[in-house]
């Protein structure tokens, strides 16, 4: 019988690394997503708060005299806003739906991983019962041929 290698080799070792690799840019992908929704979310936020306040003035400014030309400028900038509002909403949607896909895609590269993460633990621990089938063979195969040399009349390594 042949002595197994003295370290455990993965064939599918590359592929392993390379699924890691991937795992790690999708992360990175999904980190970048997360932030970009974050800053789509604040941008809104910031244009509804601006909407909000801009509202308040003008029903305030309906309640004081002020010109017609005022008032229907500051309804179109409401309307400005609010189609700024609109985009900003549109924005985020796209970037919540990035997120998703990305950590979708996170989800896939991982389960992948873990894959050939788990074969290459079972191959390891099939390695190491092999090996250690292999050297209690061998030590066995010594005992026994150091056992074959002893003569009746010699007593055995030290013991009388």
């Amino acid at each position: 019988m042949t002595a197994p290698n003295s370290r455990f080799s993965f064939g599918l070792q590359r592929v392993l690394d390379l699924r890691e690799q991937r795992e790690q840019a999708v992360a990175m992908r999904l980190g970048a997503a997360n932030e970009a929704a974050n800053e789509a979310r604040n941008a809104m936020d910031t244009l509804a708060a601006v909407r909000n306040a801009s509202g308040a003035d003008l029903a305030r400014a309906h309640g004081q005299s002020q010109s017609v030309g005022q008032l229907h400028q500051n309804e179109r900038v409401l309307a400005s806003l609010d189609v700024h509002i609109k985009a900003a909403s549109e924005t985020v949607e796209a970037t919540a739906a990035a997120v998703e896909k990305a950590r979708s895609d996170l989800n896939m590269a991982m389960q992948q991983r873990r894959v050939i993460s788990r074969l290459r633990e079972r191959r390891e621990e099939e390695w190491r019962v092999a090996n250690t089938r292999s050297e209690r063979t061998a030590m066995d195969a010594l005992a026994i041929q150091r056992h074959g040399r002893q003569t009746p009349d010699q007593p055995m390594d030290g013991v009388k």
